[in-house]
């Protein structure tokens, strides 16, 4: 799993590629636990480019969205990949998270929060 994160004024986003699982869930969620937890923080999470998915992935997207909300920040699940876009709505998380189809979409959400 590879994460790259870019600052877009008040806007965090994280690229995430590669595979979202037992092996690299760790490493993801030091490398974001900490900008969910500002109050009001707000923070898009790219996984177009995410391959697979378990669960402890999904683990580590439902922690960080909850820390965020407890802050009264916002997470949103950007482009999910077709695979991760299978799980989501197999396990009905879609309709938990914020999800947008586009980074677009995201940064006019944010906007208008």
């Amino acid at each position: 799993m590879r994460l790259h994160l870019e600052q877009e004024g008040t806007l965090l986003v994280a690229k995430a590629e590669g595979d979202l699982n037992a092996e690299s869930a760790e490493a993801f969620t030091e490398a974001l636990d900490d900008c969910v937890a500002g109050v009001g923080a707000a923070v898009a999470i790219d996984l177009s480019a995410v391959r697979s998915i378990d669960s402890s992935g999904l683990g580590v997207l439902i922690r960080l969205v909850t820390r965020a909300r407890l802050s009264q920040g916002w997470v949103v699940l950007v482009s999910p990949s077709p695979l991760v876009s299978g799980v989501l709505s197999a396990t009905r998380l879609d309709a938990w998270f914020d999800v947008c189809t586009s980074m677009d979409e995201a940064r006019t959400r944010f906007a208008r929060a």
